[in-house]
């Protein structure tokens, strides 16, 4: 497999310098294990997962009687125990009982942070790591934003990624200072590009029209499923954009862009899901095809390191990203029925 890494790197508004890497990357074949099986109540979908810093997976188990509906945006968020057992439940109506909650939500420093509203304004509810309410923060805008993606700087800023405007057509990013007070609101030509095709529904944004177009209908895909976020020990955090091929800003706390990465897989049917990361490294997850998945390791800078590609074990179900750290890569399922199933994938 062949890997194209196109940085483009734009510091402080000056103009865009566009460099090419280009080389034979590692393609490393790996095999997912199973992690352990916590029993559930009721079959469950999962959208998305993350770690805290010793390993417990945080996720939303939704109820598949009910997902999609209102009640699926105050479902609690689960933390599950590196033993497979239920741990602290964190619970918006405990900050505003009438509220809804975002489908985002972002653990930092051992508690869980996740964006409420908009009947009010919208706020950013941080717990403890027992559950309880720690603190409400009013986030300081005037007009209508849905939060997709919330990130917590290393220093204490808030990544806020969403949509706005007619149709909910206009991504919309800015970093807000721990005390809600907006700082940057960070609106690129990407940006644009992607509000435009979204209003005629042009898939040109994708490298081929028939995979993966960037926009159409409601909402935009650029900021929507296929996005994620994550924040680096170095002090950035890093925004993966949902369109084909890849497109990560690199943003500091701000709200400067000091950089974005185009990633190249090789595949271009596939689609993100995830990004996560650690010790200077960052893993991309991709959906899984023929019953295999594609996760891309890139440094910072965005230098392919390896392809791996991980061999679905018995009892996955389309498993996703969920974690990276010591111990390797850690997958959830987008559903389960009786059991919640976890794999790990220890690299090589």
């Amino acid at each position: 497999m062949r890997t194209q890494v196109i940085l483009l790197a734009a510091v402080l508004g000056v103009a865009a310098t566009l460099c090419a890497q280009q080389g034979a990357t590692p393609v490393v074949s790996v095999k997912a294990t199973s992690k352990g099986e916590m029993p559930l109540s009721h079959p469950v979908w999962i959208d998305g997962a993350m770690c805290d810093d010793v390993s417990n997976v945080y996720t939303r188990l939704l109820d598949k009687a009910t997902a999609g509906g209102p009640e699926s945006l105050r479902a609690p968020i689960q933390e599950i125990t590196t033993e497979m057992m239920p741990g602290a439940s964190f619970k918006i109506a405990d900050a505003f009982p009438d509220w809804s909650g975002a489908r985002t939500f972002f653990v930092h420093d051992g508690r869980v942070y996740v964006p409420a509203g908009p009947r009010h304004g919208l706020y950013v509810v941080e717990f403890a790591s027992d559950g309880s309410v720690k603190a409400q923060t009013k986030l300081g805008l005037d007009f209508f934003v849905k939060p997709l993606h919330l990130a917590v700087f290393k220093s204490g800023e808030y990544l806020l990624v969403g949509e706005t405007g007619r149709d909910l057509r206009t991504p919309f990013t800015a970093v807000f200072a721990a005390d809600g007070r907006l700082l940057r609101k960070i609106y690129e030509p990407e940006d644009e590009e992607a509000r435009q095709q979204a209003e005629t529904g042009d898939p040109k944004y994708a490298p081929d029209p028939k995979y993966a177009p960037c926009c159409g209908g409601w909402d935009n895909e650029f900021v929507l499923d296929r996005a994620d976020v994550t924040a680096g020990s170095d002090g950035n955090v890093y925004l993966l954009h949902g369109i084909s091929p890849p497109l990560i800003y690199v943003i500091s706390p701000a709200g400067d862009v000091v950089r974005k990465l185009r990633i190249y897989s090789g595949h271009a049917e596939l689609r993100t899901n995830s990004i996560k990361f650690y010790a200077g490294r960052l893993a991309i997850g991709f959906d899984w095809s023929d019953d295999q998945s594609l996760i891309k390791l890139i440094d910072v800078k965005g230098s392919s390191i390896a392809d791996y590609e991980v061999k679905e074990s018995a009892g996955d179900s389309d498993p996703i990203l969920a974690c990276y750290g010591p111990e390797g890569f850690t997958l959830i399922p987008r559903g389960a029925e009786t059991k919640l199933h976890l794999v790990k994938v220890k690299l090589p």
